[in-house]
């Protein structure tokens, strides 16, 4: 084989083949729009909307509205969800009806009015008065009780439903503009209270057509009643532009029908939408769809994804947390810094002015707090002296705990490597020998005097932070093993200090339980590696959490004695400065997001919120990213901590021109493979028909 040649499964593959996938990559993207090199990617579905509604205006003497997810968004997931908040208001709220059965009963009540009126009149469309007869027929309510049925789901209606923010400064422009405007919508809500709605949503709606499929027992989906306005004001098909989310009634009809059809992306319909089981969900969902989904053009990518992830994984846990720390009489609560900041902001936004514990960030690390404990023994404190995401001298775990290397030459060669030797989790030899460098006797002695020194300096630092004091406390971290817990146990028990802790974490693996000494970690997404499906949805991209709980801060690596306090050593900052931006702007996100819950709450009332909704957008983008998101999370690096520097991209092609052997080894080396493929660019198109060619 020629060194112009590699060999993928036994074939030879010209190393030339790759070079014209840029060009491929680019002629197909020209194709698909035409613009977007000079837009510099690809258009958005709201920026093609946006253009075509450009496009259309000036021939548009009408423009015509969608109502419901066009004009009008509802603070809920789905529009069935609506029914989930019946049981709040009178006259429900005496009837103290299972919100989800209520809801059933509601759903199943329009099914039925809805034949009913095929039987009737020969039309499915109905009146919300209709639907609540049924209603009461069911629920065996007397014939007086409906009209105050009727006024409860409209005032549910009024506390779920805001403007589209963009989708009204259109609507703006066309009363500047001088059109004739119509707003149409397919709904058991007649004519009067949309316009009610509309308005109290911000619309002007003077000398505006409000139509309901309810009053005229007809709808868009049929392809009647665009037809029977245009008639009726005499104006022909192609001056009227309709606008709505609906592929079918407000896109592919009207557009049959010779309208200027726009379909505009509100997307109600996205494969991670779905109608919720419980309250809690209902707003958590709808929440988030509305922050990440309204706006055009868009907030910064890393906004919308503190918003729309992890804003419900962070305020669902948050939510959790306050339950958990009342029930179990916590008197004092320590959020864990680094992890912990984000989610005692989110905490702090969700029950602002809230009883409970004192609240507090406690300075930590695993290191800090491993490094300590090591003379307890523990087989959890020493694993952690092993951690390895990445290639790594064998030097640099001696200096991970404050010993030089170049002091411990004859214990290297006595294990059979030099420091400078690379060794990696893959690498089990290696690994054998760095675990056996570290029972070597001059070694482990060098330890021991490094850890009761940092010892010390870590209690003189609890002390001052009252978490040796008499009372219960809760640690809160992101979780997985518990090992800062771990050691603080093992401290106080070095320190013969005794401690009643509890462990408040987002997640925890099975091994979690180890070396607890009595105490108890609890988990919310899964808890000792329970619910499986939970845990290995977070487990295909696990950094992805740790990126989402990070700060801008350097991390912890000791203490140090200033006068009368006890001080924090912090590293250097590790995240470059584009990723600084992305940890601020995903923060403002999601506390964005906790404090619109909040507001919700006041209500709707504070459900919980599943843990199934907590991870819902979370799954879908590790599992089924967009090329933005797969760009934006793709760049993102990370390491293992522990006092190390070194780390790698999440998804990202390191060689520019790309070979198939640095596809392959990309691909390989990738903490989330979907995210690489799924990138919008020649190497991810060359890697993907790599991948096809060879059937995986």
């Amino acid at each position: 084989m020629t060194s112009a040649s590699l060999r993928i499964a036994g074939v030879p593959v010209v190393r030339d083949l790759f070079e014209p996938a840029a060009a491929l990559f680019d002629a197909l993207t020209d194709t698909q729009s035409p613009a977007c090199h000079t837009l510099g990617r690809l258009p958005t579905p709201g920026e093609i909307a946006d253009a075509d509604i450009r496009a259309a205006w000036p021939f548009a003497r009408v423009v015509s509205f969608d109502v419901f997810d066009t004009l009008l968004v509802r603070k809920v997931a789905a529009p069935r969800d609506v029914f989930l908040h019946l049981a709040t208001p009178a006259p429900f709220a005496a009837w103290s009806l299972d919100p989800v059965v209520l809801a059933q009963h509601r759903q199943e009540a329009e099914n039925d009015a809805r034949r009913r009126g095929m039987i009737a009149r020969g039309s499915m469309e109905v009146t919300l008065q209709e639907i609540h007869t049924v209603l009461a027929e069911r629920l065996r309510r007397p014939t007086s009780d409906i009209p105050a049925m009727v006024r409860a789901e409209q005032l549910v209606e009024r506390a779920l439903c805001v403007a589209h923010p963009h989708l009204r400064e259109v609507f703006n422009r066309a009363v500047h503009d001088g059109k004739v405007i119509w707003c149409v919508s397919d709904t058991y809500h007649e004519a009067t209270f949309l316009r009610e709605l509309l308005s109290e949503c911000g619309y002007a709606l003077q000398g505006v057509d409000v139509v309901s499929s309810a009053d005229l027992r007809a709808s868009k989906g049929e392809g009647r009643v665009l037809k029977q306005l245009a008639a009726t004001a005499g104006v022909a098909a192609d001056a009227v532009l309709h606008i709505g989310d609906h592929p079918r009634a407000d896109f592919a009809i009207p557009a049959q029908q010779g309208f200027l059809a726009v379909l505009h992306p509100w997307a109600a319909s996205r494969h991670e939408d779905r109608v919720s089981s419980c309250p809690g969900d209902s707003i958590a969902m709808g929440l988030a769809q509305i922050g990440s989904r309204t706006v055009e053009p868009g907030f910064p990518f890393w906004w919308r994804f503190g918003y729309a992830v992890a804003g419900p994984l962070l305020s669902a846990f948050a939510t959790w947390l306050e339950s958990r720390l009342t029930a179990d009489g916590i008197d004092r609560a320590y959020f864990l810094l680094r992890d912990g900041e984000i989610i005692l902001d989110v905490y702090n936004a969700l029950h602002e002015n809230r009883p409970g514990p004192a609240l507090s960030l406690l300075e930590s690390s695993r290191r800090a707090f491993v490094v300590p404990a090591l003379e307890i023994g523990n087989a959890s404190m020493t694993a952690q002296l092993l951690a390895c995401e990445n290639p790594r001298h064998a030097g640099e775990f001696l200096e991970r705990v404050g010993l030089r290397a170049r002091d411990f030459g004859a214990a290297f060669r006595a294990v059979g490597v030099s420091a400078e030797t690379v060794v990696s989790r893959d690498n089990t030899a290696g690994m054998t020998a760095v675990a056996a460098l570290f029972s070597r006797p001059d070694v482990a002695k060098a330890m021991l005097a490094v850890s009761r020194t940092e010892r010390r300096l870590l209690c003189r630092y609890l002390a001052q932070e009252g978490v040796l004091s008499p009372g219960r406390i809760g640690l809160v971290d992101i979780g997985w093993n518990g090992t800062i817990q771990k050691g603080l146990l093992a401290v106080a028990s070095l320190e013969r200090t005794a401690l009643d802790v509890r462990g408040y974490y987002l997640g925890t693996h099975a091994g979690a339980s180890a070396d607890l000494m009595g105490s108890e970690a609890i988990g919310f997404l899964f808890n000792a590696g329970a619910p499986h499906d939970h845990a290995r949805a977070v487990q295909q991209l696990q950094q992805l959490v740790e990126f989402i709980c990070t700060t801008a801060r350097g991390s912890l690596r000791g203490f140090r004695v200033e006068g009368v306090r006890t001080v924090a050593l912090h590293g250097a900052v590790d995240h470059p400065e584009p990723q600084l931006a992305a940890i601020r702007q995903l923060r403002d996100g999601a506390v964005a997001y906790a404090r619109g819950l909040a507001e919700e709450r006041q209500v709707f009332g504070a459900h919980p919120i599943s843990v199934e909704a907590a991870l819902r957008h979370f799954v879908r983008t590790v599992r089924q990213p967009t090329a933005e998101e797969a760009a934006a999370i793709g760049d993102i690096t990370h390491g293992e901590g522990l006092g190390a520097d070194r780390a790698r991209a999440f998804a990202k092609f390191t060689d520019a021109p790309f070979t198939a052997a640095s596809l392959q080894r990309d691909y390989a080396a990738a903490y989330w493979p979907a995210g690489l493929l799924a990138r919008r660019e020649p190497a991810a198109l060359a890697l993907r028909s790599l991948l096809w060619l060879r059937g995986g």
